[in-house]
């Protein structure tokens, strides 16, 4: 299964299975709704940084027919969870929408498989215990 990985801004990592997700969807139909990447300011760079390893060349490849999901998250926000390479296809090559489905609450928190909270990273150096008296070869 697809797992996707989200850091948010307090430093927490979740993990999703997209893959159930999209299972979930399957199960339990629901008509798609429309995602117009241009009503979010959304262009190749934007996206690029968002998900760095997206990849353009692959991107063309993708069946832009194939719906993207999201999840509802924190405040009112939502996270897309498959479809990074889609969404790339339709800004490069100029595709006013694509389909698109978001889970409820509950569903999401069904394909919750991890979530880290933030740790503080630790120091590359390390103090060194001082011996005391001279210095011997």
């Amino acid at each position: 299964d697809q797992v996707y990985q989200f850091h948010d801004s307090e430093g927490v990592e979740w993990h999703w299975n997209a893959s159930a997700g999209m299972r979930l969807i399957e199960q339990n139909l629901r008509p798609p709704m429309e995602f117009h990447p241009s009503d979010h300011g959304l262009d190749e760079a934007q996206l690029k940084r968002q998900y760095p390893d997206l990849n353009s060349g692959y991107a063309l490849t993708t069946d832009l027919t194939k719906p993207i999901l999201f999840i509802p998250f924190k405040d009112g926000t939502s996270v897309l969870i498959d479809g990074w390479h889609r969404l790339l296809h339709a800004v490069l090559k100029g595709v006013p929408f694509l389909l698109c489905y978001e889970l409820t609450p509950a569903e999401r928190d069904s394909i919750l498989v991890l979530q880290i909270p933030p740790t503080e990273k630790p120091s590359l150096l390390l103090p060194m215990p001082q011996k005391k008296g001279k210095y011997q070869r």
